[in-house]
């Protein structure tokens, strides 16, 4: 851990080699314990493919997990990642950097009480929301219900997908058959599948209830008259919740992707677009 055994090589050549009057101490160990917690959180965050074998292995679950608790208090106002309010209590987005293009559209679907992040089985937030994870059909049931403001218990109807009777989805999975959004319509979707592009961007916009425009074709290369819900995809376009692929120097390509899984990331922007654009 580089930045922290280089905070702690700082310190203690600070002890021996320079002068510190007793009166200075106690505020140089503040100093210098903040910037060891921050180093350690930030090494802890470099090595995020390799964060649950590391947790488990130095931190265990334990009730009283008051230093790791201590260490994320202290380096918070160091980081500059979104927080989010769940439950009434502040929760840090560890993978969610300001700096990230998707920051801005996961706090706004935050604030709005539509996402918060992965939780543990006793429902107590992580601190991860996994932006790159890809959204599945009962997720994606979840975020455009939420994002409709669907009341779930006017959702009375007897649900047809087998799959997800049963599952933390089924009230969810229940509205969107009620609504008969397409892709939910007649109950045979795997709704732990991966859901595409184009099953996103037409669940979105029926649950918003958007007028849907004519096909014209033209809008998309990898969009005709033969694509499924090609309709939903121009008009997603038209309304600008949607604009395809760029190039690394930011230039649309032309291309959607209908048939590209989309991750957790793409659904926050598509979602706060919608909400921007169709309840003005």
């Amino acid at each position: 851990m580089k930045n922290s055994q280089l905070v702690i090589g700082t310190f203690i050549s600070l002890l021996m080699g320079s002068p510190i009057t007793f009166a200075a101490l106690p505020e140089s160990l503040e100093f210098f314990q903040k910037d060891l917690d921050y180093a350690i959180l930030q090494e802890m965050q470099q090595n995020s493919d390799q964060v649950n074998e590391f947790d488990a292995e130095l931190f265990p679950d334990r009730k009283d997990d008051s230093v790791v608790e201590k260490m994320k208090k202290s380096a918070n106002e160091n980081t500059s990642h979104v927080t989010v309010e769940i439950r009434g209590k502040s929760v840090v987005l560890e993978d969610v950097p300001r700096y990230a293009w998707f920051a801005e559209f996961v706090e706004d679907m935050a604030t709005r009480g539509i996402i918060s992040g992965y939780q543990d089985v006793d429902g107590n937030p992580l601190g991860q929301y996994g932006p790159a994870d890809n959204v599945t059909i009962e997720q994606l049931s979840k975020i455009a219900v939420e994002a409709a403001g669907i009341d779930l218990e006017y959702c009375t109807n007897s649900i047809k997908n087998e799959n997800a009777q049963g599952s933390w989805s089924e009230s969810y999975i229940r509205c969107a058959e009620s609504y008969d959004w397409a892709i939910y319509s007649d109950g045979t979707v795997d709704v732990s599948r991966s859901a595409t592009r184009s099953e996103v961007v037409t669940t979105i916009l029926q649950a918003f209830e958007a007028n849907f425009k004519s096909l014209d074709g033209t809008v998309f290369k990898d969009v005709n008259a033969t694509t499924e819900f090609g309709v939903a995809i121009e008009t997603a376009a038209a309304d600008g919740i949607v604009s395809g692929f760029t190039d690394e120097e930011g230039n649309l390509t032309g291309f959607f992707g209908p048939s590209d899984f989309v991750n957790r990331a793409e659904i926050a922007k598509i979602v706060s677009m919608a909400l921007k654009i169709y309840l003005r």
